[in-house]
């Protein structure tokens, strides 16, 4: 009868403790695996007060969880017994403490103790379903004036870079191109369809559109190398980020041209970019006449743990695309993405754009 007495008094400070672990649970997700998008983090106003709150809230509980062990153990320990058992003091010091320190620190800290620890698992293992993956590595303010920002190439399964490629603008930042900088393993080694034959993206933001010219062999019995328009397309860099593009990208190897294909995508949820947070979302194909979203072509998976300037993205292409991992599909999303990541990477280092 004492221990049912108990219990029930004890129920409702459970139920509130359980429902601050769910309320963490969902702050987490959000943190590490925010697409796509629930009704926690559907804006990124109201993830922040969340977030506020949540805190608010375990700053309380954690307060009210001492008080309650502090008159729990009054009571256990300044009565009259003079000196309590053996057993009573190994079962309060193996038991019950931990179970104290437990809610008293989870409520409050638990968000900045879980969060890094389910960060640094999605930076390994978000891709695994993937084919490739890129590593944005964007310029911090540390960083030289004449540090480029790179996206790194990998095949998922291997931590040896594939490839690179850099983006840079003109004076006026209305142009910006994102551009083949380097083989990082031979291509001998390489499947071809691991190459990007498209090894230019220019953006004109001031009519938001791209063209993108391809590098392939001239002929099978040549060595020599020939670049040609092989892109062109438009996009909307706001709110639901979306490609109109037509390509006719090759493999890297062909020398026979490729039959042109109309590609549209578009992002799963509207916000996908932030001013102090780095680039977030998943880019499907749209059926432009349904309307209606298809394959995820690629997805932002979480910055590295430590090192806001690095960005991982998921490269998926479209299924039955020869390429299609490296083609335009991919490729010419991923340019403006760089260009954002490169953007939040001087933010998150310490420098503030002027509001001039």
């Amino acid at each position: 009868m004492q221990f049912l007495t108990g219990f029930i008094l004890a129920l409702p400070w459970l139920i509130v403790n359980g429902l601050d672990g769910v309320w963490q649970f969902f702050y987490v997700k959000a943190c590490v695996d925010p697409n796509p998008r629930t009704a926690v983090n559907r804006t990124h106003s109201g993830f922040i007060a969340f977030q506020v709150m949540m805190f608010i809230f375990g700053f309380a509980l954690s307060a009210v969880n001492l008080l309650i062990f502090r008159i729990y153990y009054g009571a256990q320990f300044d009565s009259k017994e003079s000196r309590p058992s053996a057993k009573k003091w190994a079962l309060h010091i193996l038991v019950v403490f931990p179970v104290m320190l437990f809610f008293a620190v989870m409520p409050a800290f638990g968000g900045w103790i879980v969060v890094p620890i389910a960060q640094n698992w999605a930076w390994n293992h978000r891709c695994d379903s993937y084919p490739m993956y890129a590593i944005l590595d964007a310029k911090s303010t540390k960083d030289a004036a004449f540090t480029p920002n790179i996206a790194h190439f990998y095949q998922t399964g291997s931590s040896q870079s594939l490839f690179s490629f850099s983006v840079n603008s003109d004076s006026s930042s209305d142009l910006w191109t994102f551009h083949f900088r380097e083989l990082d393993a031979p291509q001998t080694t390489t499947a071809a369809d691991r190459i990007p034959s498209l090894q230019r993206v220019d953006y004109d933001f001031v009519n938001d559109t791209l063209t993108g010219t391809c590098t392939t062999s001239a002929s099978s019995n040549s060595s020599m190398a020939v670049s040609t328009p092989c892109v062109s397309g438009s996009f909307n860099p706001t709110d639901w980020l979306s490609f109109t593009l037509a390509s006719n990208v090759t493999l890297v190897n062909s020398t026979s041209p490729a039959s042109p294909r109309n590609i549209f995508l578009r992002t799963v949820d509207q916000e996908w970019s932030f001013s102090n947070d780095a680039p977030s979302l998943i880019l499907d194909t749209v059926d432009p006449n349904l309307n209606t979203l298809g394959q995820t072509v690629l997805r932002t998976a979480v910055t590295k743990r430590g090192d806001c300037t690095q960005l991982k993205v998921c490269l998926n292409g479209i299924d039955g695309v020869d390429g299609s991992v490296v083609g335009a599909e991919v490729m010419a999303p991923l340019g403006l993405i760089l260009i954002r990541q490169a953007d939040y990477a001087l933010q998150c280092t310490g420098r503030r754009k002027n509001s001039n």
